[in-house]
């Protein structure tokens, strides 16, 4: 059984209740709930939150809800606690988390994933988007050498970039969840359309990915004609 599970923290650091701010007529939260029902490779589909109030979002969504513990309610709680505890209290040998503050992802990105995952023999599973540039870390270029002249972008090795997007786990993954762990090394990473890269982490982002969303592929998907 695949369950989508949505988490919506009612505190946020860095944006204030950024699951409710609107693009166009729609939250956020609803804008990801949407196309995890218009995706159609659902089970179930959980609104994973600690606020009470989304109880009656997901009545209106016709999703499951699932109020989280208080220990998971603080900015102090992290991803791994999160999925560890939704496996303990949920069913299901799949778990796949559609990140909210990704709200460009298309239904292809998700159909994508999940199809992917479907076909992999995989426990953990994370999307990514990869780029032709000339990428640097701590000061040391990756994927060129400055001794070598300047290569050009089209001869350059891609750069992967973990979005997270969209996340999965297998049940069989909970051993490395119970000790911290969200990914390893077997981790199985799938590429998603840039459209999933635009995060929502700020004022600006919110900005910059409303005027986006006017020309995203899915522009104009609504709950009403699903």
């Amino acid at each position: 059984m695949k369950i989508c599970m949505v988490p919506v923290r009612r505190g946020s650091e860095r944006l204030a209740k950024k699951n409710y701010l609107k693009i166009e007529k729609y939250t956020v939260l609803e804008i990801a709930l949407i196309k995890a029902l218009k995706s159609n490779v659902f089970d179930h589909i959980v609104i994973n939150t600690d606020d009470p109030e989304l109880e009656e979002i997901s009545l209106k969504m016709e999703v499951d809800f699932y109020l989280r513990p208080n220990h998971l309610a603080s900015s102090e709680a992290t991803s791994d606690q999160v999925v560890l505890d939704f496996f303990n209290t949920h069913e299901g040998d799949k778990v796949f988390w559609l990140n909210t503050v990704s709200p460009l992802q298309t239904l292809s990105d998700i159909r994508n994933f999940v199809k992917l995952s479907d076909k992999a023999n995989w426990r953990s599973a994370v999307t990514y988007n990869s780029s032709q540039v000339h990428a640097i870390y701590d000061d040391r270029p990756l994927n060129f050498q400055w001794k070598n002249g300047f290569a050009r972008t089209q001869d350059l090795k891609s750069v992967k970039c973990l979005n997270y997007a969209m996340m999965g786990w297998s049940r069989e993954m909970v051993d490395l969840l119970s000790n911290g762990q969200l990914f390893d090394e077997n981790t199985f990473l799938i590429e998603s359309s840039k459209w999933s890269g635009f995060l929502l982490k700020n004022t600006k982002d919110m900005e910059f990915i409303t005027k986006l969303a006017k020309a995203s592929p899915d522009q104009g998907f609504s709950f009403e004609d699903s």
